[in-house]
């Protein structure tokens, strides 16, 4: 009859050093080759030689697989083991594979317990955390093929976020704790739960439609040009501000819905209400918040600009607006030494010509060391906006390094700016 030692043997000789046993193999290994394993690996009195199996290379495996068969006690004993494969055995085995019941969770240590609470949360969250979950990691992907159709499609899926849903594996445990008795740990799991459903009636869930946005490769050039600018100027190296990709209808479309379909309604449209002449890059491609810091962008304003552009690529409308809207993000709060951020109040009071004239300015300066498409686009939206839009125009011509000197100016005068007070600093 094979005894611990021949299990040991086999094990620290075990051909999986020079290859990859998952699970189920080493299973059926340790069982063809030592029919009694599990009795032995049971055994408390073995469990002194168990822990003193030689690491493998990929040895996660095989620790589950002894974790496993020795229960709940052999995962008390490797659950603080200096040996992370024990230990990471012992935390995955009980989060993942153990049958809680009231006297598995009455034999837990207050760290274990711990550990099951949090993990058991982290591992199956409920909804909706689940369902954003994979959502972030599919619209990551579109994001990197910037394919704005397909997250157009992915956005529509997306359901409304009604509250929160708990999954079965944390009503189990809930129900588990309330049997034990558990005053202690009942009130935590309650209190993770109430965290949970304060959540999802918070303003970033009724935010829904808005994905943080990650920045391609010619869009991170384009940036690095804009802060090539600012560093020379004495600004310092600032993380961007959240940037999101928003399907929520621009304000452009809200005041003229039938801007974005022709047909539709059975309400007839209002015919006083006429059609705008202009349509500005905040009512319909992007906005930044200065409040909260965030730059938006509107797919489906960039959509519907595209299609007005002889179907121009959606990539290069984005890249434009984005630098516009990191534009505003710069004259409002990039760092510079000795000079302050623009009072948030006072910047939003200024005057839209002198906001949206540095936003402009400044995508300009880009656009005016490029040739190619985001060049073109910034001509073809420029045509179609406001003259607040063009105010650039009489300050294209000035040195840059005067015109960022202007700024500083600006953030501290102690009242909303006006166009006029720019105009009259760079003199």
């Amino acid at each position: 009859m094979a005894s611990v030692d021949d299990l040991m043997a086999f094990i620290n000789s075990s051909p999986s050093r020079v290859g990859y046993w998952s699970n189920s193999e080493w299973e059926n290994e340790l069982s063809r080759a030592v029919p009694e394993w599990r009795s032995m690996v049971a055994d408390p009195q073995n469990w002194d030689a168990v822990g003193g199996v030689t690491p493998l290379a990929a040895a996660g495996p095989l620790f589950k697989a002894l974790v496993d068969a020795g229960g709940m006690g052999l995962a008390k004993r490797w659950f603080h083991s200096y040996v992370s494969y024990q230990r990471g055995a012992a935390q995955e085995w009980l989060t993942l594979y153990a049958a809680i019941d009231v006297s598995l969770w009455c034999a837990l240590d207050r760290s274990m317990k711990d550990h099951l609470l949090e993990h058991r949360f982290d591992r199956f969250p409920g909804e909706p955390f689940k369902m954003l979950g994979e959502y972030r990691r599919e619209i990551r992907h579109i994001m990197h093929r910037i394919d704005l159709a397909d997250l157009a499609d992915a956005i529509h899926s997306l359901p409304y976020i009604v509250g929160y849903v708990p999954s079965p594996q944390i009503e189990k445990l809930r129900s588990v704790i309330q049997d034990a008795d558990d005053q202690k740990y009942l009130s935590r799991i309650n209190e993770m739960i109430s965290r949970r459903e304060e959540a999802c009636k918070s303003a970033s869930f009724q935010q829904q439609h808005r994905i943080p946005y990650t920045l391609n490769g010619n869009e991170r050039e384009l940036v690095a040009r804009v802060m090539e600018i600012t560093r020379r100027n004495g600004y310092l190296p600032a993380a961007l501000p959240p940037i999101f990709i928003s399907h929520e209808p621009p304000p452009i479309f809200t005041s003229y819905p039938e801007l974005e379909t022709a047909d539709g309604f059975r309400i007839p449209r209002n015919p006083e209400r006429g059609r705008p002449e202009i349509i500005s890059i905040e009512e319909s491609l992007g906005v930044y918040l200065p409040q909260q810091q965030q730059i938006v962008i509107y797919e489906r304003g960039i959509r519907w600009h595209s299609q007005r552009m002889n179907d121009f690529d959606r990539e290069w409308i984005l890249s434009v607006v984005l630098i516009h809207e990191i534009g505003h993000w710069i004259t409002h709060v990039l760092p510079k030494p000795g000079v302050p951020t623009w009072p948030t109040d006072l910047y939003i009071l200024a005057e839209k010509d002198l906001r949206d004239g540095w936003a402009q300015l400044i995508t300009w300066w880009i656009a005016n060391q490029l040739e190619g498409p985001f060049r073109s686009v910034f001509e073809i939206l420029n045509q179609r906006q406001s003259n607040t839009y063009r105010v650039f125009e009489q300050l294209q011509n000035e040195p840059i390094d005067r015109v960022m000197a202007s700024l500083e100016r600006l953030r501290l005068l102690p009242w909303p700016a006006r166009l006029q007070d720019w105009l009259e600093i760079l003199g």
